[in-house]
């Protein structure tokens, strides 16, 4: 499943020279994952009520290729990837509209806790929902 996420930068998001701060893209990462997870029909506070499981993230790989300036049109792409018994992981991809320039790559990895707070495996449905067809 892969979706694509419009952002556009506002003045709070960048330092005084206009450009995004590098820790701005860790919130668009987890814009990309909430949009994601919505878009699969996953509400986290459902899962916790329905399930007894919601998947935090465990560990993100960010790669920053080049900068994004106040008011820049960018589209974030969040697609799903690999599927393993403990984890899943998810796949980013920020771009700057106007000219395509590939800003940022990251790859989140996502684990389940249960009510417990202790690890859970990854559940079927999980997997089923973000393996549909785009």
């Amino acid at each position: 499943m892969k979706i694509l996420l419009p952002i556009t930068v506002v003045a709070f998001e960048t330092d005084f020279s206009g450009v995004v701060s590098n820790t701005r893209y860790l919130e668009y990462i987890e814009r990309g994952r909430y949009a994601l997870l919505h878009s699969a029909g996953l509400k986290i506070t459902r899962l916790w009520a329905e399930h007894g499981v919601q998947p935090v993230v465990r560990r993100v790989e960010v790669d920053y290729l080049g900068f994004a300036r106040h008011e820049d049109d960018l589209e974030l792409e969040a697609a799903t990837g690999e599927h393993g018994r403990s984890s899943a992981r998810l796949h980013y991809a920020l771009r700057r509209v106007e000219d395509g320039a590939l800003l940022m790559s990251a790859v989140q990895t996502i684990a389940f806790i249960n009510a417990r707070m202790k690890p859970s495996r990854v559940p079927a449905w999980f997997i089923e929902k973000l393996s549909a067809p785009e």
